[in-house]
């Protein structure tokens, strides 16, 4: 009987087992699958970071302050605008004068974004006798976290100028006035 050759066709013979196999060796021995090394490749060097910004003290003058106003010196509140985005400054005279009463918001301002340690402000120029209060261009130079002057654009336009600041906390600043106690009167 003739033999069946169907099977020999899809039987594997002996080189085609050797070249499977050295495949698979081949495959098993590559990097991807070795364990003592990293299977990603090291990754480069970071690039060099530039330094910080400058610190700008013109972004630190919210805090309580003495100023030379015309009277003083006097006690001035700055604070952030909180109907505003940013650093948009507001000053309010604690302490009154002649010319100004207590709770009056002396000016309001912004840091300059052109130039560090500046606030551009809206200075309120009340003199005795105006009928209605207005307000000039003014400028505050920061000097240090402790120390600032303010300055007006137009120096004629509003007389007390310039006018400097020492916040309460520095070893300069000025002693605040004692105020006496009440004392009732006796009735001997």
């Amino acid at each position: 009987m003739p033999r069946d050759r169907s099977c020999s066709r899809t039987a594997i013979t002996l080189p085609t087992l050797a070249i499977l196999l050295s495949c698979l060796v081949a495959a098993c021995n590559s990097q991807s699958f070795q364990t003592g090394e990293p299977s990603m490749p090291t990754p480069p060097p970071a690039p060099v970071q530039p330094p910080p910004p400058p610190f700008n003290p013109a972004t630190q003058v919210d805090g309580n302050w003495f100023a030379t106003y015309p009277g003083g010196p006097l006690r001035v509140v700055i604070g952030l605008d909180q109907m505003k985005m940013g650093r948009n400054y507001v000053a309010t005279l604690v302490d009154g004068n002649k010319d100004v009463p207590a709770g009056q918001v002396m000016w309001h301002g912004t840091v300059d974004p052109n130039v560090a340690t500046i606030v551009l402000a809206e200075q309120v120029c009340a003199k005795r006798g105006d009928a209605a209060e207005r307000t000039v261009s003014a400028r505050l130079v920061v000097r240090d976290v402790d120390h600032m002057t303010e300055e007006l654009v137009d120096p004629k336009s509003c007389p007390g100028f310039p006018v400097r600041y020492t916040r309460a906390g520095a070893s300069d600043a000025p002693k605040p006035k004692k105020v006496k106690a009440y004392s009732p009167r006796s009735t001997k």
